[in-house]
This record gives C-alpha cells, structure tokens and sequence, in this order.
C-alpha cells in the first residue's frame, strides 16, 4: 500500500515539474519584454502617402482624412492599410496580403531595411 501512495505522489511531482518546465518552455517572452517600436508607419487611404508616427496618436497630415496604420508585406514589399475592425475580426489568421495570403508585418524586415538603404 505505502509502495503505491509512493509511486503515485513520485509520478504526480514528476507531472508538475514537467508541466511547469514544459509551460515555461513553451510561452516565449512575455508581451511587456516583446521589443516594440515606439512608432509605427501609418498610410493615408486617399493619397497612399506614408507618414511615420507615433504608435499613441496618429499624426497630422494635410489633405488625409482617413490615415490608418500601415503594414507591410515581405512578399510583395509593400504597405497596405491595416484592416477595419469588423473586417479583422473575419480574419482568423490576422491581417494578410490581399495578393499572396502571408501575414502582414508591423516593419520592414531588418535584411530589407539594409537593403533598401544601400539602393
């Protein structure tokens, strides 16, 4: 009986450490630790213009009403607006390129930002 309760209370210490360990593993970093720019590049839906602003508060631009957040799309290399929210929330997989279906970006990836600044 003493055998059982001890390979019993052996296997559910070895369950929880696993789990805690496996949890720990598997979360990545939490969302205050993600590196997040303080700005964010937005586009005005009328014109196309790209203006970089701050992630709080949009920026003023001369003839734009409808400026929104911008996000780019490795494939294609270029900047679509960020969907409305009735249209996000028929997204399950996130923003994606109207052209390819792969995930939209916040930035220009690092290898592309070297690129585009040596052109």
């Amino acid at each position: 009986m003493n055998r059982i309760l001890a390979g019993i209370l052996a296997a559910a210490v070895l369950g929880a450490v696993g789990l805690f360990f496996g949890g720990r593993l598997l979360s990545g970093a939490p969302a205050s630790e993600s590196a997040e720019s303080e700005e964010v590049t937005y586009i005005c839906r009328e014109t196309g213009e790209l203006v970089r602003g701050s992630r709080d508060e949009p920026p003023e631009v001369g003839g734009c009403q409808e400026l929104v957040q911008a996000l780019y799309c490795p494939q294609c290399q270029k900047w679509y607006p960020f969907p409305p929210p009735e249209v996000l929330r028929r997204m399950p997989r996130g923003p994606e390129c109207p052209k390819h279906r792969s995930g939209l970006l916040e930035e220009i990836p690092e290898t592309e930002n070297e690129i585009a600044q040596q052109e």
